[in-house]
Parts: C-alpha cells; sequence; structure tokens
C-alpha cells in the first residue's frame, strides 16, 4: 500500500470510471479540482493501481469545538481484484494513517444501501441522518422574480452552513475550498443552485433537494426559487435530523457512518442520528 503519486493519476482516473460507471469529464474535474497525493492510499500489483480510496479533510463539530477528521471518498477495487483483502487493508491503513495525522474519525457516506453493513464490519457505525419532507408547491410563498442573481462564493456557503449547523453537535464541517469545490461538482454533475445573501439551495431538477442551508425565515423562500426550475409538482427536502423547518414532518433515514480514531470523540458525541453529514458529492 502506497500514498498517492501524481503519476498515478490516469490510473486512479481508469479505477473510478471503471468501478463508478463515471465518464472522464466527470473525473477529471475531481483531479483538477480537489486531489491531492498525500490524501490518497492505493494497492499497486505489478505497478499497476488496483485499488485505491481518498482521504478528503474535514472537521467534526463537538461540544468543546470542532475537531478535525477525513472522508473516505471514491473508494474502488477493480473487479477482477476482488476478494484479495485490498479494501479492507486500505480501510485499516486509512484508519492508521488518519489517526498519525492527527484525524479524530473517518466518516463516509456508502454508494448503497448495502454497503452500511460491509462498512460496519470493518469499524464504521452509522451516526449521521436526514429528514426527508415532501412539499408540495402549494405551500411555497409567492416570491418576486429577481432581475440579477445572488451568486455566493465558497466561504460564504461555508459561513452559512457551519453556522447553521453549529447548533447540531456532532455533523461534520467543510473548509471554504472544500465547499466550493463540492457546490461546483454538484453544478458541474448537472445539480442547480439558487441563492440569496442568507442562504443557498442545491437540487436537482427532478424534485430533490439534496441541501438547504439558511437562516430563519429564507428557507421556504429558497425552496420557491428552486421549484422554479424544477420539473417536479413536489419537492422531496432533504434536511438535518433537528432541523427547526418543517417541525414534526418527514422520515428521518441513516445518511452516513464514522469510524473513531481517537477516544475523545465519543465524548458529547449525540447516539440518537441527529449529526449530519451533509454536502457529500454524491
Amino acid at each position: 500500500m502506497v500514498l498517492g503519486k501524481y503519476d498515478m493519476v490516469s490510473e486512479l482516473s481508469s479505477l473510478w470510471q471503471q468501478v463508478f460507471g463515471d465518464g472522464e469529464r466527470e473525473v477529471s474535474f475531481f483531479f483538477r479540482n480537489a486531489w491531492k497525493p498525500e490524501n490518497t492510499l492505493a494497492v499497486t500489483e505489478n505497478g499497476r493501481v488496483v485499488s485505491a480510496l481518498h482521504l478528503l479533510p474535514c472537521r467534526i463539530n463537538l461540544p468543546g469545538g470542532s475537531v478535525q477528521a477525513h472522508y473516505l471518498y471514491a473508494a474502488a477495487t477493480l473487479p477482477d481484484f476482488r476478494g484479495r483483502g485490498y479494501m479492507r487493508g486500505l480501510l485499516e491503513q486509512a484508519a492508521r494513517y488518519g489517526a498519525q495525522r492527527g484525524d479524530w474519525a473517518s466518516v463516509l457516506l456508502p454508494g448503497e444501501p448495502s454497503l452500511y453493513d460491509y462498512y460496519h464490519k470493518h469499524g464504521y457505525r452509522t451516526v449521521f441522518g436526514v429528514r426527508y419532507c415532501r412539499v408540495e408547491r402549494e405551500e411555497l410563498p409567492v416570491v418576486p422574480v429577481e432581475k440579477g442573481q445572488c451568486v455566493l462564493t465558497g466561504w460564504d456557503c461555508a459561513v452559512i452552513r457551519n453556522r447553521c449547523l453549529l447548533p447540531i453537535k456532532g455533523s461534520v464541517l467543510w473548509e471554504p475550498l472544500a465547499v466550493q469545490f463540492a457546490i461546483n461538482a454538484q453544478k458541474h454533475w448537472g445539480k442547480r443552485m439558487v441563492s440569496s445573501p442568507r442562504g443557498y439551495c442545491l437540487f436537482q431538477e427532478d424534485g430533490l433537494v439534496q441541501e438547504l442551508m439558511a437562516q430563519p425565515g429564507e428557507e421556504m423562500a429558497l425552496l420557491a426559487k428552486a421549484a422554479r426550475l424544477m420539473t417536479s409538482e413536489s419537492l422531496r427536502v432533504r434536511l438535518p435530523a433537528k432541523s427547526p423547518l418543517l417541525p414534526g414532518r418527514g422520515e428521518i433515514e441513516p445518511f452516513g457512518m464514522m469510524r473513531p480514531l481517537r477516544a475523545g470523540i465519543a465524548k458529547g458525541f449525540p447516539s440518537d442520528g441527529s449529526p449530519y453529514l451533509g454536502l457529500t458529492m454524491e
């Protein structure tokens, strides 16, 4: 197992495309804008990359302040090399490497429900949740069509997001550059975004709102702006489980896992599924 190197990009990109089915354009966007070799662990066989994962830096909001962590992204093994324990070894190495560089935890969002059991076997526990709420168009306020467009930077969005999540302990926080990449990635992959000076809404045209972060009183207006650009008659809004918006509505579902790398992470970490991961570039 080795750390990533710049001359691995072509093979890492090929591995990603073969396993996840993404096109070269989408994969290249990640390697051009968010990839650093020191955040990648890989397995090579006969000089060829056959398995890899990426550890993207993030922070976790705890009662005593935020702590360093990593988000495990795009873990993949070529089909012909599965069953040899490569991914198991990479996950263990990622835990050791993360702890050595000061990470308190490893977090991830399984690519499909069946993978929750797989990661559970490797020390991860389901600790993050979201609340899905159905909102009909007639519930939305009438908001005027704006002549100009409010454009938020990654810094603006990070400030708004961190402020909204500050009361929700255990939630994952991202630095401004990471937020900017995630937003640009959503747009690059065909998602949409509307914003105001006090909030933003990331969504799909089919009605799924992937993330809504705004100051109290701004949320429904943002949803109304987003609905103008949707084809669906109703919106499926993904919220933090403890969001004050639409109280008493929606079903809470698992949305992410964590593996502790330091014992101190458990102190003050909620066990009720309320911590929020979100903004995961799914």
